[in-house]
C-alpha cells in the first residue's frame, strides 16, 4: 500500500494498450478528490513533486511523507548571541578548586593511614570471596572491605600501595613488601583491580564487578 503523501503531488496513470496517460498536479487533498471522482483511486501512482521530503508517523502507524518546509515553524526561536554571557579573565587565572568548592563538588582529601586504620579495625570479619580464580578468599574479602571504606567514607577510588600495606597487611595473610605488591599486581592482571602509577608511586583501586562478586 502506498503511504499517505501531503503537500504538492503529482498523480500519474498510464495504460499503454489504449495509449492513455493521465497526469494531475496540485495540492494532495484536491488531487485525491479528483482521482476519486474519476474512479482511479486503485490505479496509477501518487508522488511528491517538492524536494526535501521527510517522513512522519501517521495515526495508524504507517509512514507518511511531509515536506521540510512544514517543519520550519517548530524549530524554536532564533539564537540570540547577545544573551550568551561573556567572561574574560587572564589565561591561567581560573581557580578550579575554589569553583568546585563553591558548588559543593570539591575533591575530598585522601584519608591518612590513621583514619583508614581506625575505620578498618572496627570491621567484623567479612564473608570470604568465592569463585574458581580465587586463591586467598579472606585476603580478597578484607581488601574489598578496605576499598569500600575508602570510597564510602572518604570518596577516593584508589589507595597507595603503602597505605594498603600499613592498614590491611595483618588481615591479608600478613603479606607485605614485594609479596603483597606481587599479589595486588596479580589481581590487577586478572581484571579485579585497577592500577595507577605516578613516578615510583603505585596505587590500586577496585573494579566494580569484583567488589560486587
Amino acid at each position: 500500500m502506498q503511504p499517505e503523501i501531503y503537500g504538492q503531488v503529482r498523480y500519474v496513470y498510464q495504460e499503454t494498450e489504449d495509449d492513455i496517460e493521465i497526469v494531475i498536479e496540485g495540492d494532495s487533498v484536491w488531487v485525491k478528490e479528483l482521482v476519486s471522482d474519476l474512479s482511479l483511486s486503485e490505479k496509477g501512482w501518487l508522488q511528491p513533486i517538492k524536494d526535501g521530503i521527510n517522513l512522519e508517523e501517521t495515526e495508524n502507524g504507517s509512514e507518511s511523507l511531509k515536506t521540510e518546509d512544514e517543519f520550519v515553524g517548530s524549530m524554536g526561536p532564533t539564537p540570540d548571541p547577545s544573551k550568551i554571557p561573556i567572561i574574560l579573565r587572564p589565561i591561567g587565572s581560573l581557580d578550579i578548586d575554589s569553583k568546585l568548592e563553591s558548588y559543593g563538588a570539591a575533591a575530598q582529601e585522601p584519608p591518612t593511614i590513621e583514619e583508614l586504620a581506625e575505620e578498618f579495625d572496627q570491621l567484623e570479619a567479612p564473608e570470604p570471596k568465592s569463585g574458581p580464580l580465587i586463591s586467598d578468599p579472606m585476603s580478597e574479602a578484607w581488601l574489598a572491605e578496605l576499598f569500600k571504606i575508602a570510597l564510602s567514607r572518604f570518596g577516593v577510588t584508589t589507595l597507595p600501595f603503602d597505605t594498603i600495606e600499613a592498614v590491611a597487611s595483618e588481615k591479608m595473610s600478613d603479606m607485605e613488601g614485594m609479596e603483597l605488591e606481587l599479589w595486588l599486581e596479580k589481581l590487577y592482571r586478572m581484571g579485579k583491580l585497577m592500577k595507577k602509577t605516578a613516578g615510583s608511586d603505585i596505587s590500586f583501586g577496585p573494579i566494580p564487578s569484583w567488589m560486587n562478586s
